[in-house]
């Protein structure tokens, strides 16, 4: 009996029930797959192998049902704690991509989602980037792991960056931390956002640098989520964001270092962090980087 099928098994609303099964294909850490129950369908999401090493599912789930409260997460059906496996509805809407991004329109709604989950929600565990990018590094060095060649210079330029910012850290909001394309929903009026695994209270300069990076944005469109988050342009907190574009990139190339080592998952994880930490070296040698870190 498949994992799958033992979770089917134990919920006693769908017993006798005529049920239909397809696996979903965007996640990269986990086996998630659609349940479609008599014409109601659902998410149900079974862990990668390992991962409990690096998220913590308690945290997870208690913000998913604040995100779900306050109306930009999935609600959540039935949760089996020994398992940590999440069974919540599947959201109706068109799952986006990096082409999809280029609407500007979804752009805005994006970002007014994400501002509705930082000053809405109440998460009470914090996900700041400088002591994740330690907590990520301290595994990769216990267990041996494989780093990029170089690696060493993105970690002092991490520490540079941390001490600029430590020493303006603005309140701590609820944030997702995680925003790649696949975890937006577009209802058409509205943006929801799923898969709350790495979120916490976080600079929210970050929130918005790591959705840019993720869509692969330029100067045009990190003006626009300026704009729409903050209600007007202001350069430091664009340059802020900046920065936080390239930690971001570091943060995940550790990210994929620890899941290269650990994940059952058909996934070239040690390519997609080398190409994160390339782009991200590229951005620290670029003219702007050090002039952005002045200004925030």
């Amino acid at each position: 009996m498949t994992a799958l099928e033992k979770v089917i098994e134990r919920i006693e609303e769908w017993k006798k029930k005529s049920i239909d099964v397809k696996e979903l294909t965007a996640g990269i850490t986990n086996k998630n797959y659609k349940v479609t129950v008599e014409g109601r369908s659902y998410v149900v999401r079974i862990p990668g192998a390992g991962t409990d090493l690096f998220i913590q599912r308690d945290v997870e789930l208690y913000n998913t049902l604040e995100a779900s409260r306050v109306g930009v997460g999935a609600r959540v059906f039935k949760y089996f704690e020994e398992s940590y496996i999440v069974i919540a509805e599947f959201i109706q809407g068109e799952v986006m991509s990096i082409k999809r991004f280029q609407d500007h329109s979804r752009i805005e709604r994006a970002v007014k989602a994400i501002a509705q989950v930082n000053r809405e929600a109440e998460f009470t565990s914090d996900f700041v980037m400088f002591d994740k990018f330690n907590d990520y590094l301290r595994i990769v060095k216990q267990y041996a792991m494989k780093l990029p060649e170089n690696f060493d210079e993105a970690v002092t330029i991490i520490e540079q960056v941390e001490n600029r910012f430590r020493s303006n850290m603005p309140p701590l909001l609820s944030c997702h931390n995680d925003l790649l394309a696949e975890n937006f929903i577009d209802m058409g009026d509205r943006m929801r956002i799923i898969d709350w695994e790495l979120s916490g209270r976080n600079d929210p300069a970050f929130e918005l640098g790591d959705f840019s990076v993720e869509q692969e944005f330029g100067e045009e469109e990190d003006i626009l989520i300026i704009k729409t988050y903050y209600g007007h342009f202001d350069e430091s907190k664009f340059a802020r964001m900046n920065i936080y574009k390239s930690m971001a990139d570091l943060l995940w190339t550790l990210w994929a270092m620890i899941q290269n080592h650990l994940s059952k998952l058909d996934f070239d994880f040690w390519g997609y962090g080398i190409n994160r930490f390339k782009r991200a070296m590229n951005a620290v040698h670029s003219d702007n980087f050090f002039r952005w870190l002045s200004l925030s």
